[in-house]
């Protein structure tokens, strides 16, 4: 009795929505909850009534994953690294080094000429008649001579460009400096030129003197030379370099006086080298100042020297040749 008075009771609803149904009317269903899924209608039925939308599943969001480990990284055991190869060093061009004469050996600058001005400061030279001193006949002669080398292209390199060596004041009441003759020979030699000119002068005799060094010719110029012989090698080709001057100078009308001597520092010096040494125009000393005298002079040595800078060879270089480092200062004294 009371089972079917509960399927009595479950059935009035649906008795009553049948009711309301068969007059036009609609009752709402029961809610289901937000989530709930809906039923499945069993195979082969056909739905007569639509599904409100509180009756239909709803997506419900799917719980995050939890993130996937990641396989544990083996730690290898750490190796030396090996060092990649250091890049050859290549100076900028702005700052790369000129390959000059004087850092090829055996090779020789034919644009640069040395010029020497004979003693200077405390060291007078000689005295020519009453107030003339042999430094600065030598000085103005090499004045001279470095203004037409110039005009002519030419470098010119002179050890001493005033009474006192490169140019430096002395203290007051202290007398100038003395340039050393290694000195000397040490600047013509790092600088390779096509010729030496060591410039004198004297009181005796007339014209020029032109004179090359006594030493006896050698066959090759080693990479290490005695200081006081170093210009053996060299004595071919300052007896060519002599003949041009003097064809120059005889050319000119210059009495001219061609000898040999070894005039320190001529012997030390890795250059066709000479001394040229300045004597008065006539049996006046004084005219050995005389410009135009000197001017001559300077023209004729700088025309020669333009063929000359074509013609000059450096002496053979014997590359495997070796000794004493103690006497052997020719490139630097």
């Amino acid at each position: 009795m009371q089972t079917r008075f509960v399927v009595t009771l479950l059935a009035l609803p649906a008795m009553l929505a049948l009711h309301l149904a068969l007059q036009g009317q609609t009752v709402q269903p029961p809610q289901a909850s937000i989530g709930t899924p809906a039923r499945k209608a069993a195979p082969g039925a056909t739905s007569q009534q639509p599904q409100h939308i509180l009756t239909q599943s709803f997506p419900v969001a799917p719980k995050p994953k939890p993130p996937t480990p990641k396989p544990a990284t083996t730690t290898a055991t750490p190796q030396p690294a090996t060092p990649a190869p250091a890049p050859v060093a290549r100076p900028h061009p702005s700052t790369r080094l000129p390959e000059s004469a004087s850092t090829l050996p055996g090779a020789i600058n034919r644009n640069v000429i040395v010029l020497d001005p004979a003693h200077g400061g405390i060291d007078s030279g000689s005295r020519i008649g009453d107030n003339i001193l042999e430094k600065d006949v030598a000085l103005a002669l090499a004045f001279k001579l470095r203004s037409m080398l110039t005009a002519r292209g030419f470098n010119v390199i002179m050890t001493r460009d005033s009474d006192a060596p490169n140019g430096d004041t002395p203290p007051a009441g202290t007398p100038p400096a003395v340039l050393a003759l290694d000195d000397r020979a040490g600047i013509a030699n790092h600088a390779r030129a096509s010729a030496c000119l060591l410039l004198h002068a004297t009181g005796s005799g007339l014209g020029v003197h032109l004179y090359s060094s006594e030493l006896a010719q050698v066959p090759v110029e080693n990479q290490l030379l005695p200081w006081l012989t170093a210009q053996a090698a060299w004595v071919p080709q300052s007896g060519q370099l002599e003949k041009a001057l003097a064809t120059a100078l005889t050319r000119a009308r210059i009495p001219l006086v061609v000898s040999a001597a070894s005039v320190r520092p001529v012997d030390s010096l890795t250059c066709p080298a000479l001394v040229i040494e300045l004597a008065p125009r006539t049996s006046d000393v004084t005219t050995i100042n005389d410009a135009g005298y000197q001017q001559r002079i300077a023209e004729s040595i700088a025309s020669a020297l333009i063929f000359w800078q074509n013609q000059v060879q450096p002496p053979t270089r014997d590359v495997s040749s070796s000794g004493s480092s103690s006497p052997a200062k020719a490139a630097q004294p």
